[in-house]
């Protein structure tokens, strides 16, 4: 079985698909297949013009984002100057049960066309609910101002400006994300 959406799915050139914590990520020319394990990436193989690379947990670039409730761990899988070109992916940890996450970065903040990102919640404790604020720009340049629930092994497409997302009292929240950085403005380390 296929995971959900929580909303639209609105990506034009990112396809998301996935079942049994198997998550596929690709475009024309770069493939990434993400192995969950026990709430967390347990590795992602990429390829790109038939050269494969796999990267385990313990190779990811690990940051920490925010202070206090919107404190978060952030793990880089596919950064700049990796195995692919365009496509970024990571996982985002927030600390503690019902936390948000903070500000976009920067360049999210003045939203363009083309800008695609998706997030696959993976929500732990509680009622297994969260809630993802939209505001902004889809990639296609139609504006967005708001509010959706989200479930445990779901998808939701992220537009590009303001989009903190917090779990319900008892949940903690962790997503996978993906993105294209079309532009080197649009990287986000």
């Amino acid at each position: 079985m296929s995971y959900p959406w929580n909303n639209e799915n609105r990506l034009d050139t990112l396809k998301v698909s996935g079942e049994n914590d198997i998550l596929i990520f690709e475009t024309k020319l770069e493939r990434a297949e993400v192995h969950i394990h026990e709430g967390d990436i347990a590795k992602v193989i990429c390829s790109v013009k038939g050269a494969t690379t796999v990267t385990d947990n313990n190779e990811s670039h690990h940051i920490v984002v925010g202070e206090g409730n919107i404190q978060r761990d952030v793990y880089h899988y596919l950064k700049p100057n990796g195995p692919s070109p365009f496509l970024r992916l990571g996982i985002t940890k927030h600390r503690g049960e019902g936390t948000w996450s903070s500000l976009p970065h920067l360049f999210e903040l003045n939203p363009e066309l083309g800008f695609e990102e998706v997030f696959f919640y993976i929500l732990k404790g509680g009622p297994r609910k969260g809630i993802q604020v939209g505001r902004g720009v889809w990639c296609n340049g139609s504006s967005v101002d708001g509010v959706w629930q989200i479930s445990d092994h779901s998808w939701s497409t992220i537009p590009m400006g303001y989009h903190p997302v917090v779990g319900e009292p008892g949940v903690h929240v962790s997503y996978i994300w993906a993105y294209l950085a079309k532009k080197k403005e649009w990287e986000k380390i």
